[in-house]
C-alpha cells in the first residue's frame, strides 16, 4: 500500500540537490499543499474508503494526485473490497444510460443522481454483472463494461445467433482468477474465458431454464445461479449453480416447498449478500435469503407482505432500515417505494434520474481497470 501513496506526494526531487534543500523544499511544500494532503498515508487510504462512490468518481477529476490514486490497481481492488453497494440504475429508451444514486435511507430533494459513461451503442440487453463490471449483449456482441472507468473490452461473437431462449452468465473464478461468459443453448452449454477469444463446448445442459427471472445468471460464491427444472422432471424447481472455476453444475435447494410452484412466481437475486428467492404466490410474497451457502436449513423468512400493485413484488431491488420496499413498477416504468408498515406506494424521484427506468441493481462498482482484470 506504500506505494499506492506514493501517488499522493510530489514528484521525486532532483537528486543533484543537497540533502539538506531537499528537506527545506519539503518542508515548505508540506506548508503549501491542501490538509488532506498532509495527512498520513493510512489515514487518507480509510477516508477514501470511507467516501460514497458517486462522490468517489467526482474526486477522480479534482486533481492529478487523486486521480493517480484511483487508477492504481492495488489501490483500487482494495477499495473495491471495502466499498458499498449503491444503486445502478438504467433509462428506457430515449433516455437510456446508467446512472447512479446512492438511497441508503430516506430519500430528499438534495439526492442528486449521477450519470455515468455510457459509450454504447444500441441499447445493450444486460447479461450479468461481477466485480463492477457489468456484461452486456447488443445485436449479437458481447462485450465487458465498467461504468466507472467507461472502459469497454469487446468480446468475441458467438457462432450462433441467440434466441429468446437462451441464458447467459458472467462470473470470476477466484482460483484462476479469470471471468468467464457462460452461454447455456437447448442442447449445448458454451463458455469464454476473457482473454482466450475461444468459445468452448462442455456438453448438453441436464436443466431446462425457459420462462426463468431473471434470465442472466446471478453471481454469487463463485457460482452463477438460476431457477430451473431438472430435465428428467419438469416439475420439480431447484438452484442450478455453475461453479465458474471447475465449470460444472451443482444443485441448490429452494426454500420449504409451502407454495403451488406452477402458480408461484421466482425471482432469484442476492440480499445483504446472501442470495435471495423472492416468491409471489396470487400477490402474497415472501423474501427468502440462504445464510448459510448451500445448507437447505439456513433458508430463512426474511420478510413477507401484500403485493400493493401488479408485479411490484417481482422487482424488489432493496430493503432500508427505514422499513421500506425499493422496487421497479414495470407498468410504467418507474422506481416505487412501499412502506411495509403501511399501504400504498410512493414514487422516487430523484433529481438527474430518468422519469422512465428498464433496469436497476444493488450492486458495488469499481474502478478497476478493465486493463487489470483481477479485483
Amino acid at each position: 500500500m506504500k506505494r499506492i501513496l506514493q501517488c499522493f506526494r510530489h514528484p521525486a526531487t532532483n537528486r543533484s540537490r543537497t540533502p539538506k534543500q531537499e528537506d527545506d523544499d519539503e518542508e515548505e511544500e508540506h506548508g503549501q499543499r491542501p490538509y488532506i494532503l498532509q495527512l498520513s498515508d493510512h489515514i487518507i487510504l480509510e477516508i477514501f474508503c470511507k467516501i460514497p462512490t458517486k462522490t468517489l468518481i467526482q474526486c477522480k477529476r479534482v486533481c492529478k494526485s487523486w486521480r493517480c490514486c484511483l487508477s492504481d490497481p492495488e489501490f483500487t481492488r482494495e477499495l473495491f473490497s471495502r466499498t458499498p453497494a449503491c444503486l445502478l440504475v438504467t433509462g428506457f429508451r430515449w433516455q437510456w444510460g446508467h446512472f447512479l444514486v446512492n438511497l441508503d435511507g430516506t430519500w430528499n430533494p438534495n439526492v442528486v443522481a449521477l450519470k455515468l459513461s455510457s459509450e454504447i451503442s444500441p441499447r445493450p440487453t444486460m447479461v450479468g454483472s461481477c466485480n463492477g463490471f457489468l456484461c452486456h449483449y447488443s445485436r449479437h456482441h458481447l462485450h465487458i463494461f465498467n461504468p466507472v472507468t467507461g472502459e469497454l473490452l469487446p468480446l468475441p461473437t458467438p457462432s450462433e445467433l441467440g434466441t429468446l431462449g437462451d441464458c447467459y452468465g458472467f462470473g470470476f473464478g477466484p482460483v484462476s482468477r479469470v471471468y468467464k461468459v457462460v452461454r447455456i443453448l437447448p442442447k449445448r452449454v458454451m463458455v469464454l474465458t476473457v482473454g482466450s477469444g475461444i468459445w468452448r463446448n462442455i456438453g448438453h445442459p441436464a436443466y431446462s431454464f425457459s420462462s426463468i427471472t431473471p434470465c442472466h445468471g446471478i453471481y454469487h460464491n463463485g457460482f452463477l445461479h438460476w431457477i430451473g427444472r431438472a430435465c428428467g422432471d419438469s416439475s420439480r424447481h431447484l438452484v442450478c449453480a455453475f461453479h465458474v472455476e471447475t465449470e460444472q453444475f451443482q444443485e441448490l435447494p429452494l426454500p420449504p416447498p409451502s407454495y403451488d410452484l406452477d402458480k408461484t412466481y421466482f425471482k432469484l437475486g442476492v440480499l445483504n449478500g446472501w442470495l435471495s428467492v423472492i416468491l409471489n404466490l396470487n400477490g402474497d410474497i415472501s423474501v427468502w435469503v440462504m445464510k448459510d451457502y448451500k445448507m437447505k436449513e439456513s433458508w430463512t423468512k426474511e420478510h413477507e407482505f401484500k403485493d400493493p400493485v401488479g408485479s411490484f413484488g417481482t422487482s424488489i431491488l432493496k430493503f432500508t432500515k427505514e422499513g421500506q420496499v425499493l422496487g421497479l413498477n414495470y407498468d410504467d416504468h418507474s422506481m416505487q417505494a412501499y412502506t411495509l408498515a403501511r399501504t400504498g406506494l410512493v414514487r422516487v424521484e430523484v433529481d438527474g434520474l430518468p422519469l422512465m427506468i428498464s433496469e436497476a441493481w444493488d450492486l458495488v462498482l469499481s474502478f478497476v481497470s478493465l486493463k487489470d482484470r483481477s479485483p
